[in-house]
């Protein structure tokens, strides 16, 4: 019963707590797409049917409904320093449709919506948000071929612009994993995206990613890797069409799996180096991560580390680049019986720029980016969910970030740059 109730966390973590709680806790680019289907990819890599016990079985189909309604009390709505408040109430719809098992070779479609009911701010986005993907993947005795397409539309918190943005994004990627011998294999892996922001003062960007890996077998269930990739970052600006624009090399190593019965690890660690197109733009290199790992070492208490750094164009500024870094750590444990469970994290992080412009200029602070600026934040969050039934939950919680903006700038600039913000969120929610 209890592999039961932590399926169901999991799944309805995504949908619900994933929007109060994800303020550097996630990497808000690609991941999740806050549906089922990508989820379903991560546990593909480590073995484990995530979608057992949900099935609704149709024929060779399966259907894994969902719906959750969610209400949040923000004290700072548009992540200023003039705290705007809002209350704001969401039905998040959707379902998934499977034809195969999600252990061996399957296709899914993965469709879920946050509609809003009610909102008392009118600068709260009061438009339907769509999110879906579409994936598969094919398994033989000694090849994986998977692959997912997807689409977003959203209103979110963005932790490195530090402002509530509304964006679509487009993603798709597709990998494959050939055994060569009974300890080792190799891999290919390609990647798109496409992010479109809604407010002109924000620039639109697509990013292209190859790479190659060689895995080794350390365990039954999980795998040491290799990498090496090369990417290109297109900057869709209107100023100059190829200031900004910019080619990638990394090189890292990671895991995949499940090293031992009570800890699962996934991603990798490495080094990143960018050359732009404008000779105007110095080089950059940096180290890069983004690797997640878990332990339960007890039984009823689940421990877990996400390191997560990354290289982007920086969206509020044409031609510069942010570099994102934080780290994560979570818990979550059973209070007093099965149908309880209590969660906790904390997070650190900060934002550096590189950028053509070299110093503040104290007359103009709103939205302001210079060369070395650096953005530090840090917060928390804490969450209660209870189980009514096995297949209905609520939960309770509250997040709290607190960003002390250009720390290499004039107070006049930090003060108007910087800002802290909480959120309550009351959610019930029903899975088959």
């Amino acid at each position: 019963m209890m592999k039961q109730y932590r399926t169901i966390y999991m799944a309805v973590g995504l949908l619900g707590l994933a929007l109060a709680n994800s303020w550097g806790s996630t990497d808000y680019y690609t991941a999740g797409f806050y549906t089922r289907g990508a989820d379903t990819a991560f546990y593909l890599d480590s073995g484990d049917p995530v979608f057992d016990p949900f099935y609704v079985p149709a024929l060779r189909w399966s259907v894994v409904p969902r719906v959750t309604v969610l209400a949040t009390r923000d004290d700072n709505l548009r992540m200023s320093a003039e705290g705007t408040k809002a209350t704001t109430v969401y039905a998040i719809p959707g379902v998934a449709l499977i034809l195969g098992r999600p252990e061996a070779r399957h296709l899914y479609v993965d469709y879920g919506a946050i509609i809003p009911i009610y909102e008392d701010n009118d600068d709260v986005d009061d438009r339907v948000s769509h999110m879906v993907t579409l994936g598969g993947a094919y398994v033989t005795a000694r090849s994986h071929v998977s692959g997912r397409v997807g689409y977003r539309r959203l209103e979110n918190v963005d932790t490195v612009v530090g402002a509530r943005i509304v964006k679509e994004d487009y993603i798709a990627n597709l990998g494959l994993d050939y055994r060569v011998s009974t300890k080792t294999s190799v891999g290919a892996l390609g990647s798109f995206e496409r992010h479109d922001f809604e407010a002109d003062q924000y620039v639109d960007y697509d990013r292209y990613y190859g790479a190659l890996r060689l895995y080794y077998d350390t365990t039954p269930r999980s795998q040491l890797f290799v990498q090496g990739g090369a990417g290109r970052d297109d900057l869709r600006a209107r100023s100059n069409d190829d200031y900004g624009d910019a080619e990638f090399y990394d090189l890292s190593v990671g895991m995949r799996g499940k090293p031992s019965a009570k800890t699962a690890l996934s991603g990798r660690v490495g080094y990143q180096w960018r050359t732009f197109d404008s000779a105007g733009l110095e080089d950059i290199e940096h180290w890069t991560a983004a690797i997640y790992g878990e332990v339960n070492p007890f039984g009823f208490t689940t421990f877990s580390s996400e390191l997560y750094a990354d290289l982007r164009p920086a969206v509020n500024a044409e031609g510069s680049t942010s570099i994102d870094q934080r780290w994560t750590g979570s818990v979550s444990r059973r209070l007093f019986t099965e149908r309880l469970r209590g969660n906790a994290s904390l997070f650190f992080g900060r934002v550096d720029y590189r950028s053509p412009r070299q110093a503040p200029a104290t007359n103009e602070p709103d939205g302001l980016i210079f060369d070395r600026r650096r953005d530090e934040y840090w917060g928390y969050s804490l969450g209660l969910d209870w189980w009514w039934r096995y297949n209905i939950s609520c939960g309770l919680s509250y997040s709290f970030i607190d960003n002390r903006a250009a720390r290499s700038a004039v107070q006049e600039v930090q003060d108007a740059s910087s800002y802290d913000a909480g959120r309550w969120t009351l959610r019930i929610s029903w899975n088959y």
